[in-house]
């Protein structure tokens, strides 16, 4: 299994405590490799989190956030690509933009020219919902950047039929299914997160533990009760569990 959406647990300590207890919890979970998402506004600079990844022998994929209203925000780019990051985040719910403002445009064009897939947070509470962040707004970013991979992070949510019918007409969109798997749980949701697994044939959706939201073991257990309840065939939660995130990465 590969985890699509991980952070680290700025609780934990420092960022070399949080990124090796991380490290201990995934592989006694099973996981070949991991998806870590860093958001430098709640815990650690990405410098030094895709620095102390390399020590995990590829591990680790590194996925730092940025603002596209940073001035010095291209550059920085370009610094994080030398670095050695394999992708990037974008959290317009923490940085409080519409995707649809021109910087991101911008961000996202610069995200293809260094080959970066793209994570961006659609996950529909109060914030997300009064900015308009939500799955249509993909459909314009898919048409703008059509070389570009791009995730709908926690596939927006109760809005996952949305997404779907999104990632179903452009090829280039994948949903992240973290968060989301669990936290909809006994409602109704979770027949809408089915049928999007099921119409989508499991390609281009993955699935991610979003630790530290729970207990890693735990979120791996309730997640995999949740797909058996979906009565998933083995070759969909291979897709679901590895290949798509590697088509998503582009490393397979």
């Amino acid at each position: 299994m590969i985890d699509g959406h991980c952070h680290l647990d700025g609780k934990i300590g420092d960022c070399a405590e949080a990124m090796h207890t991380l490290h201990e919890e995934a592989v006694s979970a099973g996981m070949k490799n991991v998806v870590l998402l860093n958001i430098p506004e709640l815990g650690f600079e990405n410098r030094e989190v895709i620095d102390r990844a390399k020590g995990y022998d590829g591990f680790f994929y590194s996925f730092p956030s940025v603002n596209p209203f940073a001035a010095s925000v291209d550059e920085e780019m370009k610094e994080l690509k030398t670095s050695g990051a394999t992708g990037l985040k974008l959290h317009p719910r923490l940085h409080g933009y519409h995707i649809e403002n021109k910087r991101c445009f911008d961000v996202l064009q610069a995200a293809g020219e260094l080959n970066f897939p793209v994570l961006i947070d659609c996950f529909p509470d109060g914030k997300n919902l009064s900015l308009k962040n939500m799955p249509e707004s993909f459909a314009h970013l898919a048409e703008k950047v059509p070389d570009v991979r791009i995730a709908i992070g926690h596939a927006g949510g109760h809005r996952v039929l949305d997404a779907l019918m999104i990632a179903k007409y452009y090829k280039n969109i994948f949903l992240d299914l973290s968060y989301t798997l669990l936290y909809y749980r006994n409602s109704g949701v979770m027949k809408n997160i089915a049928y999007a697994i099921e119409s989508l044939r499991a390609e281009r959706i993955f699935w991610g533990s979003d630790y530290p939201d729970r207990p890693y073991r735990e979120t791996l257990q309730l997640s995999l009760e949740e797909f058996r309840n979906m009565r998933l065939s083995p070759d969909d939660m291979g897709k679901l569990t590895e290949q798509n995130i590697k088509n998503f990465l582009g490393v397979c």
